[in-house]
């Protein structure tokens, strides 16, 4: 089964199970500027400071699922609505993966769906060795600055990134590789730190199966990860 259909269809049987399907619910997703997502870190380095990324963020009964995204929508979408979009594009991606994350909140399904601010950041990047380890040769996908900085000063690690702006610069003694590399950096290490934003723009299949432990990072992936069994870090995640 395709994955975005295995995704719909736990989230079909949630709204099935829990008598949503009918109800007069808005699902409401936004971008949110980037002061709304991250607050104000000490760093202004972060890809949705720069312009490179948003923050859509989908609101159910109260409850908030976030999603990073390089294109996105400001919609209202009923329950059922999510059951029938497209999800052929990063945009519609991003609206289902920050609905499906709220949903699943609402339901007590899975939780730190909402990114962390302020120093927090820096706090999560902290705490990485005792998730990843070191010592290791780690391939990681998505330049996050903090968790750079940190996996290259306890391991060997690789990086690779779809920003043409970052790619061939070098970060934390790191250079930043293109997305055609990311299967020769896969056969190299021994550990794969993945954006979970890798669920919206559509590489995440590029990171399963491969034989190899991978972990997936942020908020983006928190109701995917339930579906399918992933392992995940955030830290700060509230």
């Amino acid at each position: 089964m395709d994955l975005y259909e295995k995704l719909r269809e736990s989230l079909e049987k949630e709204i099935q199970k829990h008598h949503l399907s009918g109800r007069n619910i808005s699902i409401r997703c936004k971008a949110l500027s980037a002061e709304e997502a991250i607050g104000k870190p000490e760093h202004d380095d972060y890809p949705i400071i720069k312009g490179k990324e948003v923050m859509v963020e989908a609101v159910f009964e109260g409850a908030k699922g976030q999603a990073f995204t390089d294109s996105f929508e400001n919609a209202d979408y009923l329950v059922d609505d999510l059951l029938k979009t497209e999800l052929n594009s990063s945009r519609r991606r991003a609206s289902f993966i920050s609905g499906m994350n709220a949903v699943f909140r609402y339901l007590n399904l899975c939780d730190k769906t909402i990114h962390c601010k302020d120093a927090e950041p820096k706090e999560c990047a902290k705490n990485l060795p005792g998730a990843v380890g070191t010592g290791k040769k780690v391939l990681l996908v998505g330049h996050q600055p903090r968790f750079l900085e940190m996996l290259a000063s306890t391991n060997n690690v690789r990086a690779v990134d779809l920003d043409q702006d970052n790619i061939g610069k070098e970060f934390s003694g790191v250079v930043i590789e293109p997305s055609e590399m990311t299967s020769d950096a896969i056969k190299w290490c021994d550990l794969i730190f993945a954006t979970g934003s890798t669920v919206v723009n559509g590489t995440i299949t590029n990171f399963l199966n491969q034989n190899k432990p991978v972990i997936f990072y942020g908020v983006t992936i928190s109701g995917a990860a339930k579906v399918l069994n992933l392992k995940t870090y955030c830290h700060c995640g509230k």
